[in-house]
């Protein structure tokens, strides 16, 4: 119940900023602070949050001790500071998450008005959580949209620090090497500008989709690079595989939103060098979620899951058009957002509770 009422609550006052035409900076740091401590300090109903915890207090030293190299070294010296700075997790999970939320807001802002920060930023609330719940990932996903904006910049020296950052965030999760293939949307635009190859592209995922011809076992056969961490962990994902936990893909209500938001936001958004990039990362969101499924996917759709949603807020409002009508938006992305994690994902039978004691 925690967190329909927080959600509900967060939501309002994010419609209210969103309204305020002047001191909106001030505003996003209200938002700011609202996401860190909220979900900064909260337990996260994950499957790696235990694992993630005994590690930090077992096998993580402080400075100056033995390093642990099961994981990548960006997260293993990161852990190493904190906890020689205070030795408990929460302390850990909160500067790490404040830090990653910080990437997000900055990025975003190279591509948006505070204006439309207001409306945005507020809407994505339940994405935020995503970056603790996959913890190394997390940082890597910050990183990639904080540096998302150089792929675009028209120097081409300084577009080159995209490569720099990606470089970087493979020093806490290995996966990341794969976001370099962005890159290259620079050298696509006739490609991403044009309509009818998006909705071909479309078309053909949808088929695969619907007739079930998902790519998952070709895909998962890279599970031994991609979960290279121990044989233990490999033992884990197999078994997580063998059960079914992770679906093959998404079902037909995701399937019908996607391809909503594919179409609105190709047909109603803005055209700039902003859009055309992030028209590959929801066409690469529907490539993986509806085309590929199972475990692979699944986590590297974490990658695209932000923006993609960033786009699916930017579709509805522009689809609706009228600055009188965003209220409406607004309230229809809330609720469908609510419905989706909160009674959809379960979030209504979880309990809140503070990470403090762990």
């Amino acid at each position: 119940m925690t967190y329909l009422l927080y959600s509900f609550l967060f939501f309002f006052v994010g419609l209210v900023f969103s309204s305020q035409k002047t001191t909106r900076k001030r505003y996003i740091y209200y938002l700011f602070f609202g996401i860190v401590l909220f979900w900064g300090l909260s337990y996260i109903h994950a499957v790696d949050t235990e694992g993630y915890i005994t590690k930090f207090y077992y096998d993580i030293q402080t400075i100056g001790g033995q390093i642990d190299h099961q994981f990548e070294i960006g997260y293993t010296k990161s852990a190493m500071i904190a906890k020689t700075i205070i030795p408990h997790y929460w302390f850990y999970q909160f500067i790490v998450f404040g830090i990653e939320i910080w990437l997000i807001f900055w990025g975003l802002r190279k591509f948006f008005g505070d204006e439309e920060l207001m409306f945005i930023l507020p809407l994505l609330f339940f994405l935020y959580p995503s970056n603790l719940a996959a913890f190394r990932q997390g940082m890597v996903i910050s990183i990639f949209i904080f540096a998302l904006h150089y792929i675009i910049d028209e120097k081409f020296k300084k577009s080159l620090l995209f490569f720099v950052f990606i470089l970087i965030a493979t020093l806490f999760h290995q996966s990341a090497i794969i976001l370099i293939l962005v890159y290259f949307a620079r050298y696509m635009q006739k490609i991403l500008s044009n309509e009818w190859i998006i909705f071909l592209l479309l078309a053909v995922v949808d088929i695969i989709w619907i007739t079930g011809s998902s790519l998952t076992t070709q895909l998962d056969i890279l599970l031994p690079f991609f979960y290279s961490d121990t044989l233990v962990m490999g033992e884990k994902y197999a078994q997580f595989i063998e059960n079914g936990e992770w679906g093959t893909t998404y079902g037909i209500a995701k399937a019908i939103e996607i391809n909503a938001t594919v179409i609105m936001y190709v047909l109603f958004c803005k055209k700039d060098k902003g859009m055309e990039l992030f028209r590959l990362n929801i066409m690469l969101y529907a490539l993986f979620g509806l085309a590929f499924g199972g475990m692979i996917a699944h986590r590297l759709n974490y990658y695209w899951a932000l923006i993609y949603y960033t786009c699916l807020i930017q579709a509805v409002v522009s689809f609706l058009g009228k600055v009188k009508l965003q209220v409406i938006a607004y309230l229809l992305i809330a609720v469908y957002m609510i419905w989706f994690h909160i009674f959809n994902g379960g979030l209504i039978n979880s309990e809140y509770s503070l990470i403090f004691g762990l």
